[in-house]
């Protein structure tokens, strides 16, 4: 499964809308600062909401044409296409006609010891004709063959559209991240500066100091790390859509919805996969028809012609036949039945599996998604009272500045899981595009 391999790399790839948590770190950070400077950073919660909702509505309009694009220049698309355009050369062996090329056979003999007077000269052309009615069949396995190449381009489309997606999720979580941890890097260098000029004058402890310290160097390695990760995902998504993204830019992290128009089943049915495999049992079918037929050879014509031993003109005609007695193509036609017989159960298990599959990740993405509420609407504002709480213990003289680091760290461990959340909600449905083909 991607979303195990993914979670499998060495450094979580942490995405989104960190905006709540954010916002929530900087007021607690700096309240450690005179109050004035509190009260000029304090975040206005209308802006933000409005900036929410346009930049969902701006991201919604992007993500449309980067799939749009990636379904005409991605790779696997390009290729899909070029394949498609080769298969069609098929066409040229459907409208051969039902002859065969002429032979001509001469030969000229004469006797020995006087029994003959002349030079005999026979010469006969033989017009091979099929009779077996091969071209009609010749006419179906190409059309199927250049069908088999349609339902691969489908599914390329599928699969380059459900790259764009898992692209263009991760580089919007990673934009978000970046602006979220360049905040967090303001808040933890002011806060350094602070207890390095209070420890200048004798009034912490060396330990907080180096605490705060140690914490702005800790968000400006994941600074460097969460960039990284914003070119390697816009390198992707130009890759996919030959589109250059802005990496400043302020896009919205949340998934689409995944809304098909059609049930269960018949998504499994419809599916990219099914339709190739469906494909492919029709073209090994017409395949093994054409095989049959031609194990019947055509029926050769002749018109011989020549001269005789006396100087005398010969005209003939025959006619000749091979008959399929011992050799019928019995090797390939029973191929071309065990490949059409294999397309067949790998169509009914696959089916069978990707049904099971679908309802999985739909119900997973449901869950996802009430996760990402929770996170939200309860343990972030939990985590956040938490900070300012332990904030104003620390100012109050009543409790040390480890209680404070370690309930921001607490706050902002949960800000980024709820963006590992959600980048794996965009997984789940990239996965849902792949398999299904719908469009979100």
């Amino acid at each position: 499964m991607r979303i195990g391999s993914w979670y499998d790399r060495g450094v979580a790839k942490i995405p989104r809308r960190l905006v709540a948590g954010c916002s929530a770190l900087l007021v607690c950070g700096v309240s450690l600062l005179p109050r004035s400077a509190s009260a000029d950073t304090a975040p206005e919660p209308p802006k933000v909401a409005v900036g929410t909702a346009v930049r969902a509505s701006g991201t919604s309009t992007l993500l449309r044409e980067l799939i749009a694009l990636a379904r005409a220049r991605a790779p696997e698309v390009m290729l899909g296409r070029s394949a498609l355009t080769a298969s069609r050369s098929s066409y040229a062996a459907a409208e051969l006609a039902p002859l065969g090329n002429p032979s001509l056979e001469v030969k000229v003999d004469h006797g020995n010891m006087g029994v003959t007077k002349d030079v005999t000269v026979d010469a006969s052309v033989w017009l091979p004709v099929e009779v077996a009615g091969e071209k009609p069949t010749r006419r179906r396995e190409a059309r199927d063959y250049v069908g088999v190449h349609q339902a691969l381009l489908e599914q390329a489309r599928a699969i380059a559209t459900s790259r764009t997606l898992r692209a263009f999720g991760a580089f919007a979580v990673a934009t978000a991240r970046a602006r979220v941890v360049e905040e967090m890097l303001g808040v933890a260098r002011a806060e350094a500066d602070y207890f390095a000029q209070r420890l200048a004058a004798g009034d912490t402890t060396e330990r907080d100091a180096a605490l705060a310290s140690l914490e702005a160097a800790r968000n400006e390695a994941l600074l460097s790390e969460t960039r990284v990760d914003v070119l390697e995902h816009a390198g992707e998504l130009a890759e996919l859509t030959g589109r250059e993204l802005d990496t400043a830019g302020v896009l919205d992290e949340t998934p689409p919805a995944f809304t098909p128009k059609r049930a269960t089943p018949e998504l499994a049915r419809a599916m990219p996969a099914a339709r190739v495999l469906e494909a492919q049992a029709r073209y090994y079918a017409s395949s093994r028809e054409r095989l049959k037929r031609e194990a019947y050879h055509p029926l050769s014509l002749g018109l011989t012609g020549g001269r005789g031993d006396y100087g005398e003109a010969r005209i003939g005609g025959g006619i000749g036949y091979t008959w399929p007695l011992f050799r019928a193509n019995e090797p390939e036609r029973a191929r071309a039945e065990a490949e059409r017989r294999r397309s067949l159960d790998e169509l009914e298990l696959r089916r069978e599996v990707v049904a099971r599959r679908i309802a999985l990740l739909e119900h997973e993405l449901a869950e996802l998604e009430r996760t990402v509420e929770i996170v939200t609407h309860s343990a972030l504002p939990a985590a956040t009272r938490a900070v300012q709480a332990a904030v104003e213990t620390n100012r109050a003289g009543k409790g040390d500045w480890l209680t404070v680091l370690v309930s921001r760290r607490d706050l902002s461990a949960l800000s980024l899981r709820r963006l590992e959340l959600l980048d794996r909600s965009w997984l789940v449905l990239a996965d849902l595009v792949e398999m299904t083909g719908e469009l979100p």
